[in-house]
């Protein structure tokens, strides 16, 4: 879906179509008459033309003939992963006006940017651990996101790792649950436990609420740099956690990782990639990687300790989803024969 998100200003008209219903009155039908959407949407001729021509111009409507505007069939295909793209819009906007504001801290000064930026003030971790309304409602709105990114990410790695294979899954950093869920759905006999932040953990509790998988996640509020992991689990994973960790701080999970897992056990690491920015600069909706691109590694940081802890059957793949992602899996050694 990225490539109908690639112009900026193709994106503000995708926003706009979104929020004025637009997008909806069009999804109804195949075409629609121009003037008509003009008078239903109080659009003048000229503006609508602009609107509607950026609409096309970026794949997203199509002109069956002269007058006319119907969605083209290529975002139709798209368009039931709307969670999803409106999410992408709405992060992209905030990270593109922190590059454009604040790109010579981005460069050369990444602390001061993060200081000023929306995007870093958005992700405020020191509010996750007093359950209070106030830091409730600062903390949805980036677990939202997260959980909607992870609603689509989930599914490739767990292709992979076949987690039916495992009887108790300890998920690091978590989130809302949304992965632990999938793979318990995928795997009847799965139990999980998800241990992140109180805050986030009382989040998860709602995401999950309502679903049958849900009975078989357990929240274990905590803080992984200090507290106890839970044991007994021989499947732990940790899904887009350790980017948000100096490279020290990584290595020290990893380590306490590997003591709470079940001898016998699998560690998983699923971590976005850097982007190759010499292959192709980035569009528009990029932008929301592009902000934590310095904190995105290679694999070699995480397989080399892995090694170090003892680990055995290290390996590496590679997922090219809308943007880099590594698979790194391991065991540890012991268990039954």
């Amino acid at each position: 879906m990225d490539r109908f998100l690639e112009s900026e200003a193709a994106a503000h008209a995708l926003s706009f179509a979104f929020a004025s219903g637009l997008i909806d009155r069009l999804a109804r039908r195949s075409d629609i008459a121009a003037a008509v959407l003009a008078d239903e949407f109080r659009l003048a001729p000229p503006q609508l033309a602009c609107l509607t021509g950026l609409l096309v111009g970026a794949g997203i409507a199509a002109e069956p003939e002269p007058g006319r505007i119907g969605l083209s069939e290529a975002f139709r295909a798209v368009l039931p992963c709307r969670d999803l793209i409106e999410a992408k819009l709405a992060f992209a906007a905030a990270a593109s006006e922190d590059l454009r504001r604040h790109f010579p801290a981005f460069v050369a000064d990444l602390p001061a940017f993060m200081a000023a930026s929306r995007t870093f003030e958005l992700f405020r971790y020191d509010r996750c651990f007093e359950i209070t309304p106030e830091n409730l409602d600062a903390t949805r709105r980036w677990v939202a996101y997260t959980t909607c990114l992870t609603r689509y990410e989930a599914g490739p790695c767990l292709d992979r790792i076949e987690p039916a294979s495992h009887r108790r899954l300890l998920d690091l950093g978590g989130n809302s649950g949304e992965f632990a869920a999938q793979a318990c759905r995928r795997a009847p006999a799965l139990d999980a436990t998800v241990f992140d932040l109180p805050v986030v953990c009382a989040l998860g509790r709602e995401n999950l609420a309502d679903r049958p998988e849900g009975a078989r996640v357990a929240f274990r509020a905590g803080d992984m740099r200090r507290d106890p992991l839970p044991e007994g689990h021989d499947l732990i994973t940790l899904k887009s956690v350790l980017h948000d960790w100096p490279a020290e701080a990584a290595r020290a999970l990893l380590e306490r990782a590997a003591q709470a897992l079940a001898p016998g056990g699998r560690l998983v690491i699923y971590e976005r990639a850097p982007m190759d920015l010499r292959a192709r600069a980035p569009g528009y909706v990029q932008s929301a990687d592009l902000v934590f691109q310095p904190f995105f590694r290679e694999a070699d940081l995480y397989t080399e300790t892995l090694e170090t802890h003892g680990f055995v059957a290290v390996s590496v793949r590679r997922i090219a989803l809308e943007a880099p992602f590594h698979l790194i899996e391991a065991r540890k050694p012991g268990g039954a024969p």
